[in-house]
């Protein structure tokens, strides 16, 4: 795959280059062996965020600038090589086991006109009122990470009285290894937000990073067990044990750690009738959140925090014909879901060094419904998710206790429609309408991104040019050209503001050879 990467966006031209391999070998007729190996290669800049202007939400301006337009502004750019050897081997009709292992090698070299706070106002989390910000020149270069892991599985069906079970037993073992060299992270003046300030560059490396190690050995069993035609359970539990290294690039601040973790879930299903299914699950994960590499803001910069275990559970209800491509189908969810959380926001926002570390947590939990139909020449798809958030048991910034997480939306809404025109056999007329719900800028809880509507459209054909199939797709994505804010992501305790995408027309051609 080549591509030339022309967005809308200005100064945001790129290139990507792919090549991938996959290749299997049938050594016996019980035994495989696969291959896979990718390469890939990217080149394009960063696009900076908007933000709050004070303690103004401003209106969403032209999609198509980008801040990160400095002269001396480089694309960053991204190596990866990925291969992985598999070996299969059947012991009987009921059992194989398998062995797995890869290794993904990532070379990147990261590059901003970084556009970060306002200094002359003491407000590190937006950009000044009279729409000017701190610009500094951000190059981590010659970035190096390594991801080495090997896999033994077995998995099979046995039969106890008249309970089947479908067992699978894995153990994986996994190694990661960061390399990085100091970076530049050094102010050079004041940006605005019309993109039309310019700046020097300084390069000079001022900076230490954290070079990382990370070890970890994994072990889970599941089984999935039909009692009858019409109840399964599935069970299972996984134990992993980690290590964790690092170091500042100039030799100061080792750290390390072990520790483990074990993750239970467990789910049912129920057929109440043939076409009617309830169903409810409950599981731990594991998250693990990293603090950022800025010195001189955090005490423990560039460390990794322990894993902390998040918790979900969810109840549910599926129905309708059970053919995707004719009726009526159907799912209601009811989630719950319990994420630990960091101060690492706040910490940016008190202006001060302070350590990087879990802080309460943050309870998710909603209402999602999907449904689709199909008859004759139409089809329709629509859904919705209905989401309650709140922090809790914050003790570093208790007053967020009891508010929404920022940038998560209060509902999420998609409809799609899809007509075959019988007069021109292959073409179909196709809609999508997407609207998201309000979202809090602020942890506080005093400013929100107001809720938002767009609409695409397309034209699919689907015809053949000789004995090769192809699809003809014509699009228009934002076709009201409506402007607004998408989403609020907070970065390193900062206020990003970014738009939806600017009106488009796409056009593609498919073709299978």
């Amino acid at each position: 795959v080549s591509e030339q990467l022309k967005p809308r966006t200005f100064d945001l031209d790129g290139n990507r280059h792919l090549f991938s391999l996959a290749a299997d070998w049938r050594l016996t007729r019980d035994s495989l062996l696969e291959a896979e190996f990718e390469s890939s290669h990217k080149a394009q800049p960063s696009q900076n965020g908007f933000s709050l202007l004070g303690n103004l939400l401003p209106r969403a301006g032209d999609p198509r600038l980008n801040l990160n337009n400095q002269a001396w502004s480089q694309p960053s750019v991204f190596d990866a090589f990925t291969g992985t050897v598999r070996f299969t081997q059947a012991l009987n009709a009921d059992w194989r086991w398998s062995a797995q292992i890869g290794q993904q090698r990532l070379k990147s070299d990261d590059r901003l006109a970084y556009a970060f706070g306002c200094s002359m106002e003491e407000r590190y989390d937006r950009y000044c009122s009279d729409g000017s910000f701190d610009f500094y020149d951000f190059r981590s270069e010659n970035e190096r990470r390594r991801q080495t892991a090997g896999n033994l599985a077995l998995k099979g069906r046995l039969a106890t009285g008249g309970v089947q079970h479908d067992v699978s037993v894995g153990l994986l073992a996994s190694r990661v290894r960061n390399r990085f060299q100091d970076q530049a992270y050094n102010y050079v003046g004041s940006g605005n937000v019309w993109g039309t300030a310019v700046v020097p560059a300084d390069p000079t490396l001022t900076s230490p990073n954290t070079n990382r190690d990370e070890r970890s050995t994994e072990l889970s069993v599941q089984d999935a067990i039909r009692w009858t035609d019409r109840f399964t359970t599935w069970v299972g539990v996984r134990h992993t044990q980690f290590a964790r290294d690092s170091v500042r690039t100039d030799g100061t601040r080792p750290t390390g750690y072990k520790d483990g973790v074990t993750t239970p879930w467990v789910a049912l299903s129920y057929a109440l009738q043939p076409e009617l299914m309830a169903y409810a699950s409950w599981g731990k994960g594991v998250e693990s959140q990293l603090v950022p590499g800025k010195p001189q803001q955090y005490t423990n910069a560039g460390e990794a925090l322990p894993p902390l275990a998040s918790r979900q559970w969810e109840l549910g209800l599926k129905g309708g014909s059970g053919n995707p491509a004719e009726g009526l189908n159907w799912q209601l969810a009811y989630f719950n879901i319990v994420r630990p959380m960091t101060n690492i926001d706040a910490c940016e926002n008190t202006g001060a060094e302070c350590t990087g570390r879990y802080d309460g947590t943050a309870r998710h939990r909603g209402l999602e419904a999907n449904v689709q139909w199909a008859s004759g020449p139409w089809r329709l798809a629509g859904g919705a998710t209905f989401i309650d958030a709140k922090r809790r048991g914050s003790s570093f910034s208790p007053e967020l206790n009891g508010q929404r997480p920022v940038n998560v939306p209060d509902q999420v809404w998609r409809l799609r429609a899809a007509y075959r025109v019988a007069a021109v056999p292959g073409l179909e007329l196709q809609g999508l309408l997407s609207r998201e719900g309000r979202r809090d800028v602020l942890a506080d809880g005093s400013l929100r991104l107001p809720a938002w509507t767009r609409v695409d459209a397309a034209l699919r054909y689907e015809t053949k040019i000789g004995r090769t199939a192809t699809t003809w797709t014509l699009g228009v994505e934002n076709l009201f050209g409506r402007r607004y804010w998408k989403e609020s992501p907070n970065q390193y305790g900062h206020v990003y503001l970014f738009p939806g995408a600017p009106r488009t027309l796409r056009l593609g051609l498919t073709a299978s050879l």
